[in-house]
């Protein structure tokens, strides 16, 4: 079977998360080389998460998950977050993209704490950098990138690739399936 034939189920899964503008579509068509989301200034642009297969070097096959922003308001930006949300439960990674011109908001903070509650290995990618006089600081678990310039974003995906579990990443039954057996003894 060709890598091109892999069944999504059988890749890995990386979501890119954040809040709106923060350039999530950007990044995303900018790692994939191609459009793969509608990228627009207008804040909530991503109505639905939007999936893409494709072969992603160092990592092999992927389906890469745009997402609307977490931070959406009104009664239709409440279905968009909470797709957003639902999201989470289908990826094994995941980049949350921060505006770096910006910085940390309440909403990034979130992401970081569902992630981290969920057991997603992620990477903070600090998007926008070419809009700074130079680049930021950066922490471990951070990457400075620019989706325009594409500064960045090999590491970014070499990072990712380092985030992949020793188990490929696949984690379709966790929580449905109780692996502990009681002891027990057969009657007579």
């Amino acid at each position: 079977m060709s890598l091109n034939e892999t069944p999504s189920a059988n890749r890995l899964h990386i979501g890119f998360f954040g809040r709106r503008n923060a350039g999530k579509s950007s990044l995303v068509n900018a790692i994939a080389n191609q459009e793969v989301s509608i990228v627009s200034p207008i804040q909530g642009t991503t109505t639905d998460p939007v999936g893409k297969s494709m072969e992603l070097l160092p990592l092999g096959p992927v389906v890469i998950l745009d997402t609307p922003g977490l931070d959406d308001v009104g009664e239709l930006g409440a279905l968009r977050v909470r797709r957003t949300r639902q999201a989470l439960n289908r990826i094994d990674l995941a980049a949350l993209v921060v505006d770096a011109t910006t910085g940390y908001s309440d909403c990034d903070r979130e992401l970081l704490t569902l992630m981290t509650q969920k057991g997603i290995p992620y990477l903070v990618a600090l998007n926008k950098c070419d809009l700074l006089p130079s680049p930021p600081p950066v922490q471990p678990g951070e990457i400075a990138v620019s989706a325009i310039t594409r500064l960045g974003l090999e590491e970014l995906k070499e990072r990712l690739a380092h985030l992949v579990p020793d188990d490929g990443g696949r984690r379709l039954l966790d929580g449905l399936v109780d692996v502990y057996l009681p002891d027990f003894k057969y009657m007579d």
